[in-house]
């Protein structure tokens, strides 16, 4: 089971979204010297609005991506200064059309990310997801081409409690930033080009040391491409915070100084290329849908979001480490070859010049799978993927950053800007983020052990949840995009550590009930066979017998292993025909309404690829 694969199983039936964000060699960002920043000195963004009662001090940020930007508007409306650091440049305005868009460097850089429920509500809490949805585009179903097929297969789906929506990250960035900057008015100080080293995390037993510490450096960019590797100045300025975030990503500059840090070897590793494509407007290329397609042999998996509501689309290219194509400088011939021969309802959408810059630029590598077991110390806290970094399944990552942001904003007005604060939000997200790191793995391990831990998984919890749904869960996909009634009676999504336990508790019902019935069915059996041998006299009949079962029971889960093992997870999802609480919602088979059909339909597809 590959990766590539297992991605197009996100957007197959529960989310829309199979990848958070796609990601190529990212072009600087940097301004060309680093720059200071505040909302006097920015004239197109409106004056501050009302917010709470400012306090003298201030909250330090360590990072303006989406979780940090957020994390500053929390604070700025629980009445706080705030400073920023960040070693990119400045983010561009969200409503220039450079930033998305195949002519102006969509080849070279562009990452999408996808908010599910969870980001749309929390961006809703903090007050700018009505400006942020200005930018995004819808996302209502998907187009699927199996493996060797030359008719797509589309569905809409009804059953969602929300709207997926898609925008490129420079986008969010620059509607945060935007918003930052119109409510901090004087109150918030963003410097850009700047790298920061914590020299107290306000840890220790006097008041001096109750304090965090930081000495702020210039930070000049490594080479053209650079993003977030620079360069830092010898010249230092020592300031004191608060309240320090870290929400600086993969940088992690301050992550690494709060606590250990738990990662996995990734064993299973794909990189990446990201392919900028422009739809027609036609009735085969909807424009809010999730394009995708892959090979039957595991090679290709191509998989399209939309970046505009202008059928401008970001398509990503998952290969293997060891394919031709994943590297730089690659055949722009030999990709169109391949392209044409395997991908040929892509390949037209791709002109030459296109074709020959995605070949020859660099390739990207998903991110492993990591979280921290301690989300503070003293008074720093970390969050977003500085805390948690998980492949882009389901928009896992991006949306519970916010939910990170939220969470925090909560701490801080119980506690104010304490250690209390920073140690209550560990208690509450802590556990959420190994939860996240866990789950997202599980969905991400090659060959048997992805089959026994995602796949089979599935198909039990597809047959229990279809014959006793009051008793049994949706299966683990289905629960991340659930929600259900808190205290006041409002919808909200379950949490990670949630979904954990109850599908754990599931699969003890479940083993009970299957061990019940072996149980039983083996006492059937040899009583059957004792009458039998008593009847006829022959006693070896019971050897004969029980010998021909184990042999029809192996020869029956070699097949139907071999069948999945070689199969997409989107393959698998793509024949459902239910909703997330395993409804019928269509007229075609699927793993979860009619296992029988499915399993003839794997056998004719071992047929073929046997030779007849």
């Amino acid at each position: 089971m590959t990766i590539f694969r297992r991605i197009a199983l996100v957007a197959a039936v529960f989310s829309p979204t199979p990848l958070l964000g796609f990601i190529v060699t990212p072009l600087s960002k940097y301004a060309n010297s680093p720059t200071v920043v505040s909302a006097s000195t920015v004239s197109s963004f409106a004056a501050s609005s009302a917010i709470a009662k400012p306090s003298e001090e201030a909250v330090t940020i360590v990072g303006a991506g989406p979780s940090g930007l957020a994390a500053a508007l929390q604070m700025l409306d629980l009445g706080y200064r705030v400073d920023i650091y960040d070693r990119l440049g400045e983010p561009k305005d969200p409503s220039d059309p450079s930033v998305w868009s195949a002519e102006a460097g969509g080849v070279e850089k562009f990452y999408l990310i996808g908010l599910g429920g969870r980001g749309q509500k929390a961006l809703s809490d903090l007050g700018v997801w009505d400006s942020v949805s200005t930018y995004c585009s819808e996302v209502v179903g998907r187009k699927d081409w199996s493996p060797g097929s030359e008719e797509g297969v589309e569905r809409i789906f009804t059953d969602r409690p929300y709207t997926t929506m898609v925008l490129p990250r420079d986008k969010l960035v620059g509607a945060l930033y935007e918003e930052v900057l119109k409510r901090g008015g004087e109150r918030v100080n963003i410097e850009f080009g700047k790298d920061v080293t914590v020299t107290a995390y306000g840890d220790g037993v006097s008041d001096n040391d109750k304090r965090c510490k930081i000495i702020v450096r210039d930070c000049y960019p490594v080479g053209k491409d650079a993003d977030g590797v620079c360069e830092v100045a010898v010249e230092e300025v020592a300031r004191e915070c608060g309240l320090l975030i870290a929400a600086d990503g993969a940088g992690r500059s301050v992550a690494d100084g709060v606590g250990d840090v738990v990662k996995y070897v990734d064993d299973n590793v794909r990189i990446y290329k990201t392919i900028p494509l422009k739809l027609p407007k036609s009735p085969e290329w909807n424009w809010k849908l999730n394009f995708s397609a892959r090979t039957a042999d595991g090679r290709f998996n191509l998989d399209a979001l939309p970046a505009t509501a202008e059928g401008d689309y970001c398509a990503v290219m998952l290969l293997k480490e060891t394919d031709p194509l994943a590297k730089e400088g690659a055949d722009a011939e030999e990709m169109r070859a391949d392209f044409d021969r395997i991908l040929p309802q892509f390949s037209k959408l791709i002109d030459d010049d296109v074709m020959r810059r995605v070949a020859a630029k660099p390739v990207a590598r998903l991110p492993s799978f990591r979280y921290l077991k301690r989300l503070n110390r003293g008074k720093v806290v970390v969050l977003g993927d500085a805390a948690h970094s998980v492949k882009p399944y389901f928009g896992l990552g991006a949306n519970s950053a916010l939910e990170d942001v939220v969470e925090l904003g909560k701490q801080v007005k119980s506690h104010g800007l304490s250690a209390e604060a920073a140690s209550s939000f560990n208690k509450e997200r802590g556990g959420e983020a190994k939860a996240l790191v866990k789950l997202s793995r599980g969905f991400d391990r090659p060959g048997a052990l992805g089959f026994v831990s995602f796949i089979l998984p599935l198909i039990f919890d597809g047959i229990f949840h279809g014959m006793a749904p009051s008793i049994f869960s949706p299966n683990t996909i289905a629960m991340l995009q659930a929600s259900r009634k808190d205290a006041d009676g409002n919808a909200i999504a379950y949490s990670f550590q949630e979904v954990v336990w109850i599908k754990r508790l599931d699969r003890l019902k479940q083993a009970t009930l299957v061990g019940g019935f072996l149980g039983a069915l083996t006492c059937a059996i040899s009583a059957s066979l004792r009458i039998v041998a008593k009847a006829v006299g022959k006693t070896k009949i019971e050897v004969s017998l029980a010998s021909s079962m184990v042999l029809f029971l192996g020869v029956a889960v070699r097949r139907f292993y071999a069948s999945f093992i070689d199969n997409s997870a989107g393959e698998v999802l793509a024949k459902t025909s239910t909703d997330i609480n395993g409804k019928k919602v269509g007229k075609t088979g699927g793993i979860f309404e009619d296992n029988e059909s499915m399993i003839m339909r794997q056998r004719s597809k071992q047929r073929e690829r046997d030779g007849g």
